[in-house]
């Protein structure tokens, strides 16, 4: 599964995948994963995750072992001096897109209902269409407040990523 850490200003993303996972038994579970650079698999890694005692450990080498806190699927991520946001499986369109105000699917999919016409006004938070993707039906909302200006996409539609979903302007207030 696909992981997107993005900072709250917008400007720094980290991509993680996680390639593989091999349970060795039922205390026991290693996870392969790397970091997606420019569309490359990089820095490939395995995380070794042992239960004990209702307690979880981790390690990195399957020798040392260190204590976890619990965690119930963190949605933020606090780094020192930085706070990032984590979306497993998807980026909400707009984050980091090339266009301002242009939406791009962020993996292939197929898009099941647009939500908006061109020239309907949207807030933020607003659902624009839904796209299945990984068997799963996302909602794309708008990032912003704006106006649609151009819907670009068809319903019942198989995209491929990167493929630019509709246009919406940024309303001035």
């Amino acid at each position: 599964m696909r992981t997107y850490i993005i900072d709250k200003s917008k400007k720094e993303e980290h991509v993680i995948d996680l390639n593989r996972t091999i349970v060795h038994s039922s205390e026991l579970v290693q996870y392969q994963f790397c970091s997606i650079e420019d569309g490359v698999q990089k820095n490939h890694h395995d995380v070794f995750i042992r239960k004990l005692a209702s307690q979880y450990f981790v390690s990195f080498d399957n020798v040392r072992w260190k204590k976890l806190a619990r965690q119930d699927m963190p949605t933020i991520f606090l780094n020192v001096n930085k706070v990032y946001d984590i979306y497993r499986g998807y980026k909400p369109s707009g984050l980091n897109s090339t266009v301002e105000g242009g939406l791009v699917t962020q993996m292939p999919g197929k898009v099941v209902k647009i939500e908006v016409k061109v020239g309907d006004k949207v807030s933020r938070g607003d659902t624009l269409l839904i796209l299945e993707a990984m068997k799963m039906e996302n909602e794309i909302k708008a990032t912003f407040d704006g106006v649609v200006k151009n819907i670009l996409v068809q319903e019942g539609q198989p995209l491929e990523q990167g493929v630019s979903l509709m246009d919406v302007e940024p309303t001035q207030e």
